[in-house]
């Protein structure tokens, strides 16, 4: 009986033993498809069905492309004290906010954009807890899109760039992927670039222009699938749709991947990457470094194809659990390793 009470007032006195670990994700986009594609929505997918596997309790907050309400969300988040907070660096717009902010003791992880060494020093330097980073390895997408469109192409390539923004790493490491991609093809020029904001709409509209006025434009190299498609409208609505190659970043669903040509993606996944790498840390289970830049990036084929409808019909059943150091023969994680692991229960 003594026994008994003492359990149930140890309970009591000690809920956090039984609790949950905490992780509140700051998503930049959007919770559903919008004119700047279903990326963002992917991304939490993914990481829902990590938080399953470790058993986390995972909150994720949506700015709506609103830099403003970013910043408002990140410091609710941080009132909160979760034991993880996840952000998207986008602009650099985030390490100002925090190096204006005193006595942050919530944990700090950055997924696919994370502030340069230069930046990370201030945060760590502010008294910042920095816990890590992922981020892809966007010149790698950059030039193995460009790569193969130029293959694609017999004659002269006549490049017509369109990029998301002027400011993120991920643009401009897109960017300079492109551009070495050029360097390394004699047949290869960029015509013609832009930026069209990630959005459907914007590409469609720069489209019509540059397709008017610069006819010998071959190929469109897009940073994202939503302006490729925005860009392929504009062909469609001057006739000129046969006569150019389109390529896109992101792995995108079925019926927008048959209207573009060449789509490379896979860093849709890294959200569930950081958040086995959050379970191992949180754990003690963590070794090696704290920031990861992954070359996660591939070709969008008929695996891949089905591993998105998965993830649209929230019918995902990858064991993420595989992938964390604490599991007795972790395997790496890669585009190759989630297919396995897709293919064994359904793909």
């Amino acid at each position: 009986m003594l026994k008994t009470v003492f359990f149930t007032i140890c309970l009591f006195c000690l809920p956090s033993v039984f609790a949950k670990q905490s992780i509140i994700f700051i998503n930049p986009g959007h919770a559903d498809t919008n004119v700047t594609g279903p990326f963002w929505f992917e991304v939490s997918q993914l990481m829902r069905d990590a938080a399953k596997d470790f058993d986390l309790d995972l909150t994720i907050h949506y700015a709506n492309r609103n830099h403003i309400e970013m910043k408002s969300l990140v410091a609710k988040a941080l009132k909160a004290k979760p034991d993880m907070l996840i952000l998207v660096d986008e602009k650099s717009v985030l390490t100002q906010q925090l190096l204006s902010l005193k006595h942050i003791s919530t944990p700090i992880y950055f997924l696919l954009n994370r502030p340069s060494e230069q930046e990370l020093k201030q945060l760590i330097d502010h008294g910042i807890n920095i816990a890590g980073s992922v981020v892809p390895d966007n010149k790698q997408a950059g030039q193995l899109l460009a790569d193969k469109l130029i293959e694609q192409t017999q004659h002269a390539a006549n490049i017509f760039a369109i990029n998301g923004d002027y400011t993120t790493h991920a643009a401009l490491d897109r960017e300079h992927g492109l551009e070495q991609s050029v360097q390394t093809h004699d047949n290869a020029t960029i015509t013609a670039k832009t930026v069209a904001n990630w959005s459907t709409t914007q590409a469609y509209r720069q489209g019509l222009g540059y397709f008017s006025h610069q006819p010998s434009i071959n190929i469109v190299w897009a940073a994202n699938d939503a302006m490729a498609i925005g860009a392929i409208a504009a062909l469609d609505e001057l006739n000129k749709r046969k006569d150019v190659r389109v390529g896109a970043i992101n792995w995108p669903l079925r019926v927008v991947a048959e209207k573009i040509d060449v789509t490379i993606g896979g860093h849709v996944t890294l959200g569930a990457f950081a958040l086995v790498n959050i379970y191992d840390l949180l754990n003690k289970h963590a070794t090696g470094p704290m920031h990861h830049e992954m070359a996660i990036f591939s070709q969008h084929n008929e695996q891949t194809l089905k591993l998105v409808e998965q993830i649209h019909s929230d019918n995902l059943a990858i064991n993420f659990r595989v992938f964390s150091k604490a599991h007795e023969n972790p395997l790496p994680f890669s585009v190759e390793s989630l297919l396995l692991e897709a293919t064994k229960s359904a793909l």
